[in-house]
């Protein structure tokens, strides 16, 4: 699904097949969950997950990271700039690719210490818990801020088509940049202030926004700052 969105007219794959994985993450992690804490509820303290990681072969562990920084990467690039259908989808296959990797690698783990007498088992260790909650917050914390303040304005793929299309022969369109008609909204996004380009712009938007039933609201959007509103048509 991943490289599905960066092929060219992606994505052709429909966003429910990533609900197919998921399922089995959910299986896989029930299995981890009855293992490591005799339930299938609640959640997996980092106290008791670190000393199975620490049982991983080091080539697991180089795997499982490169996956984490790929995923994290994934997240900031789909959901800075212009974002459309394809961006979001690959966020969220992303965010899958790495939930099913850690699921299969703690599995992996747990059969790795059922292997092993119970005295030889790593103890756990509490200190790596209160690290991997301070270190969640942060990265949490750094990931909601970076999408607070990284310019991205929605794209709605079909509706710039359609404009493009059919105001083809206008000067605005060489300006447009997206257009969001998502959750009954009608926002247009262009990357000149020009007055004259506002003004042909809602020339045709006036048309288009009696089809819609909305009011378009026209923004400038410039790719460096975030998105200043201009006036609606």
């Amino acid at each position: 699904m991943v490289l599905d969105t960066l092929l060219p007219g992606g994505p052709r794959l429909p966003m429910p097949l990533v609900l197919v994985p998921f399922v089995l993450l959910f299986v896989c992690f029930a299995g981890v969950m009855h293992a490591v804490k005799g339930t299938v509820f609640g959640y997996l303290p980092m106290s008791k997950i670190w000393p199975l990681l620490r049982l991983l072969p080091p080539a697991v562990k180089a795997a499982g990271t490169v996956i984490l920084v790929v995923a994290v990467a994934n997240f900031f690039t789909a959901t800075e700039g212009v974002t459309d259908e394809a961006s979001f989808q690959r966020a969220f296959a992303g965010n899958g690719v790495w939930l099913s990797a850690a699921a299969s690698i703690l599995a992996y783990a747990v059969l790795l210490s059922e292997q092993l007498p119970a005295e030889a088992r790593p103890a756990e260790s509490p200190r790596a818990g209160r690290w991997w909650l301070v270190g969640s917050i942060a990265l949490s914390a750094v990931m909601l801020v970076s999408w607070l303040t990284t310019p991205h304005v929605s794209d709605d793929r079909a509706t710039h088509e359609t404009l493009q299309s059919r105001y083809q022969a206008t000067g605005w369109v060489s300006h447009l940049v997206a257009a969001d008609t998502s959750h009954g909204v009608f926002f247009v996004y262009l990357d000149s202030a020009d007055p004259a380009v506002q003004s042909q712009a809602c020339d045709s938007l006036r048309e288009y926004g009696k089809e819609l039933g909305r009011v378009a609201d026209l923004y400038h959007f410039d790719g460096q700052h975030r998105p200043s509103r201009m006036g609606s048509c």
